[in-house]
């Protein structure tokens, strides 16, 4: 039982995760200390997609499901179920990766024309 309730904490983190990649900057307009936790986070993400890879976040829920007795509790909880549902898409993964890259750089030129915007580049260079 120990491990479902981790798997389903692992789980929610996760989907606050691709909650904040997805809206995180619309928060940063307004934080730049969200920023660049976003931004750090969109480089992340691009990583994962051009590489292939799967968020580790990901593995630490498969691992946790797996240590878990199926026979000893109920299936899920309903929103857990419909997290999952947002979190693994029945999309094909190209699709998913490409559409993931696509997000993060549209992302990142927005930031590129927020930091042209400000001088950002002229106040970075005298400190």
């Amino acid at each position: 039982m120990v491990y479902k309730l981790l798997a389903d904490l692992v789980t929610l983190l996760h989907f606050c995760w691709i909650l904040f990649i997805l809206f995180g900057f619309i928060l940063a307009l307004k934080r730049w200390k969200i920023a660049i936790l976003h931004l750090v986070g969109l480089i992340y993400a691009l990583v994962l997609n051009i590489r292939g890879w799967y968020c580790p976040l990901t593995y630490l829920e498969n691992y946790l499901r797996s240590l878990h007795d199926t026979k000893t509790s109920y299936a899920g909880a309903f929103i857990i179920r419909q997290v999952d549902r947002f979190i693994y898409p029945d999309l094909p993964e190209k699709v998913i990766r490409i559409g993931a890259i696509a997000l993060v750089c549209l992302y990142i030129l927005g930031y590129a024309y927020l930091a042209k915007k400000h001088n950002l580049l002229k106040w970075l260079k005298k400190k």
